[in-house]
């Protein structure tokens, strides 16, 4: 089982629209709303792929029957801890050529008994598991040391760790030997910058560094060039042949949900050795990512694109 946790949920509000052009007024062609955070997104992922998850998130009391509702009705497996602050809200304005305007919420910090409340989840259901993600943006105020114990908790409990959050919450962390960890470029760079390394010249540089700081494996996204992996001795460049247009504000949480896949697929502690187990892991990382681009709305994909994409995916070795 693979648990997610989403330190920052929000209210996914998804508008879509003909063109945006900034100033003017625009008509909205449809509107979802779903529960929404990079956590709850894996989750989605994930039991879209047929693959046991837990979501773990604290959500507004004002909100989280909304919250639960949603999930139940996409199948999502959920502990919700209330909290006595609202959720936020995540506006995502698509075009009708696939490209996404975000406009995202701060979101306020929770008190330390709501996180102590959500460790008491993760705890509990950590018996039960083999990776823990922490995904998304934390609120302003929050401890900047709150991934790093979460992650050797985790680790206590006998779980993996994947990341993908950023900043200085990545920097503390990854003195505490985070699994994997999953920046984009531009991410990537402002952690790095945090830990005084400055500028770096490539996405692997951006990798091999975050792995010399801490992490056991690190994987940097560049949009549609692809990722790059820097594990021990091994460096991968995965990319899909002709990159697709669509939305692609769930592409990372995808990627993550794969990833966590890999690692518990790999036993106790095990990570994929080598090239080929690597290669593999990547091809299916990009598949996945891809698949999530054709859809309408993040935390979703479905099976039979990621089937179709696999063989699209390339794979190759970097060696400089």
């Amino acid at each position: 089982m693979i648990l997610t946790l989403t330190p920052s949920p929000a209210l996914d509000i998804t508008y879509a629209v003909t063109s945006v052009a900034l100033g003017e007024s625009h008509r909205v062609g449809s509107v979802s709303e779903r529960a929404g955070g990079k956590g709850l997104n894996v989750a989605a992922v994930l039991s879209a792929m047929g693959r046991k998850a837990v979501a773990v998130a604290p959500v507004g009391a004002l909100e989280i029957e909304l919250f639960a509702a949603d999930l139940d009705a996409r199948r999502v497996p959920h502990r919700l801890v209330s909290s006595p602050l609202p959720t936020r809200r995540s506006v995502a304005v698509v075009e009708a050529d696939g490209r996404a305007t975000l406009l995202n919420e701060p979101g306020t910090a929770q008190s330390q008994r709501v996180w102590e409340r959500v460790a008491d989840e993760i705890a509990q259901l950590a018996p039960d598991a083999e990776v823990l993600t922490v995904s998304g943006s934390l609120p302003p105020g929050t401890d900047p040391d709150f991934v790093r114990r979460v992650t050797v908790r985790a680790h206590e409990a006998g779980l993996r760790v994947v990341l993908d959050v950023t900043g200085i919450h990545l920097t503390r962390a990854l003195g505490a030997g985070p699994d994997l960890v999953k920046p984009n470029r531009l991410e990537a760079a402002v952690t790095l910058a945090g830990l005084g390394r400055g500028e770096v010249p490539s996405v692997r540089g951006a990798a091999r560094a975050l792995v010399t700081a801490g992490a056991r494996c690190a994987v940097v996204s560049d949009g549609t060039d692809g990722l790059v992996l820097v594990h021990d001795d091994v460096s991968l460049h995965a990319y899909l042949r002709r990159p697709l247009s669509g939305n692609p504000t769930g592409a990372g949480d995808a990627l993550t949900a794969a990833l966590a896949v890999e690692l518990a697929d790999h036993g106790a502690g095990g990570l994929p050795q080598g090239r080929d187990e690597w290669a593999a892991a990547l091809r299916h990382g990009v598949a996945w990512s891809a698949a999530a681009v054709l859809q309408p709305v993040a935390g979703s994909v479905d099976p039979a694109d990621v089937d179709r994409l696999l063989p699209a995916v390339e794979i190759e070795e970097i060696r400089t």
